[in-house]
């Protein structure tokens, strides 16, 4: 949400937020809550599909199921679902406090990503019928890259792997040495 221009009516709030570096940082903020909250959406429902799978039943008995249980069983994806669900919280709440570090997000998502997406083939290898996991896991999958997509922004942004800081400090040995 980068500020537009308009003003809010009260002056010393609009000279606060003609400082070009407060606005970026309030910028920063809005747009880091919005990913970390569709993380932490995107973790219940991993918690929820794994505590689903774990419940006593058999769901992987359902022909939809079929070609993900020749890879997996029920017992394993569902502890799978729960750990990965579990450790995003915790990664989440971890990162919600103090520096951030979008490493951990980055992975959690393309771990749930690499869930959904193995969902959604499995679901699709057993057409026909058609069945609802591939109205719902695709999208997972997408909402998974997407805020993979938006840590690594955040990553790049905070130079978490501290690649730009060594390029600077690569460039900064060059021009001592040129100089």
């Amino acid at each position: 949400m980068p500020h537009t221009g308009r003003t809010t009516g009260d002056a010393r709030i609009d000279a606060i937020l003609a400082d070009p570096a407060i606005r970026y940082h309030i910028d920063a903020q809005i747009r880091y809550g919005q990913t970390r909250a569709l993380e932490f959406v995107l973790a219940t429902v991993m918690v929820a599909f794994g505590v689903v799978l774990l419940l006593p039943g058999s769901t992987f008995s359902s022909h939809a199921y079929s070609v993900v249980a020749l890879f997996v069983s029920e017992w394993t994806a569902g502890w799978l679902g729960l750990s990965v669900g579990i450790i995003r919280f915790a990664a989440l709440t971890r990162n919600g406090r103090g520096q951030r570090t979008p490493v951990p997000r980055a992975i959690g998502c393309l771990a749930g990503c690499a869930f959904w997406t193995a969902l959604t083939i499995g679901f699709a290898a057993t057409i026909p019928p058609l069945s609802t996991g591939l109205a719902v896991y695709p999208v997972l999958a997408l909402a998974e890259l997407y805020s993979a997509k938006r840590a690594a922004g955040d990553l790049f942004v905070l130079d978490s792997l501290g690649l730009q800081a060594r390029e600077r400090q690569r460039e900064l040995h060059r021009f001592a040495a040129a100089g």
